[in-house]
């Protein structure tokens, strides 16, 4: 029996996934699949671009998700991933996903520090 390596769960033979030599669930390895691109020009440029056409400012157009993790960063001063993944109980793909949306939109940034690295809003 083995366990994903992303959720924990415990998993009989024939339903694990094997993505990049670590054994997945179903869900999880699905997950994989998915690629978060957070340094992309070409999306900043699109972004900004569709919502100064749609009149949006601010975190607006965000989900509430999105909005929830901006209100965090900006009242912390900061946030690490570990801080995120505690305090909303989302998986760290979960989370980067979102977060490369604030970053095309230039409402939030990663920023280093001596401890880490710190999700920040974009003006910090």
């Amino acid at each position: 029996m083995k366990t994903c390596f992303s959720c924990g769960i415990s998993l009989e033979d024939d339903d694990v996934y094997e993505v990049k030599g670590k054994a997945f669930c179903d869900d999880c390895a699905m997950g994989q699949h998915k690629i978060t691109q957070t340094c992309d020009p070409g999306a900043v440029h699109s972004a900004l671009l569709d919502r100064k056409k749609s009149g949006y400012t601010g975190i607006d157009s965000l989900t509430d998700r999105q909005q929830s993790l901006y209100l965090f960063m900006k009242a912390n001063n900061g946030v690490t991933m570990e801080q995120f993944v505690e305090k909303f109980n989302l998986t760290p793909e979960e989370i980067s996903s979102d977060i490369s949306v604030l970053r095309h939109l230039e409402l939030g940034k990663g920023q280093k520090r001596e401890d880490g690295v710190y999700f920040v809003i974009w003006e910090a």
